[in-house]
């Protein structure tokens, strides 16, 4: 699918697994990267190697990690370039439910969306439709 590409940011393993399979179970041919270290994420990010066929990569952010939090992850992410930026939809995954939490989310302008934690195959399908609609895109599921 080259309209659409995932990156995964998240401390745990277990989550990045599951993540993974729900997204390739909702189509194989999406390309996911994954990170477990957020700086490097960012480096990564900061440093596009996307292959120009690709319109937007949505990125999966846990909120909660012990090197850079998914906040601090996105005020450095919002100092980079805007044309880097835009390439870019990223989703607060987290399993909080805490209304201050969801209200920190909302006050960022680059969190689009927000997934809860694992994500499942309804909640991804029910963000592609969103993603889709947003970009005129077809995302396949």
């Amino acid at each position: 699918m080259k309209d659409l590409s995932f990156i995964i940011i998240d401390d745990t393993e277990l989550d990045h697994f599951i993540a993974r399979k729900v997204i390739t179970n909702a189509n194989k041919n999406f390309n996911v990267k994954s990170f477990l270290n957020p700086y490097q994420a960012l480096e990564h990010i900061a440093h596009p190697d996307y292959d120009e066929g690709i319109k937007i990569i949505l990125v999966f952010l846990d909120i909660y990690m012990p090197l850079m939090n998914g906040f601090e992850f996105v005020e450095q992410f919002e100092k980079l370039d805007p044309k880097i930026q835009e390439k870019y939809y990223i989703v607060a995954l987290t399993s909080s439910v805490e209304v201050s939490d969801i209200n920190l989310i909302r006050s960022y302008k680059s969190f689009k969306a927000r997934v809860t934690k694992p994500v499942t195959a309804t909640g991804l399908n029910t963000l592609l439709t969103k993603v889709g609609k947003e970009y005129n895109l077809e995302t396949g599921v």
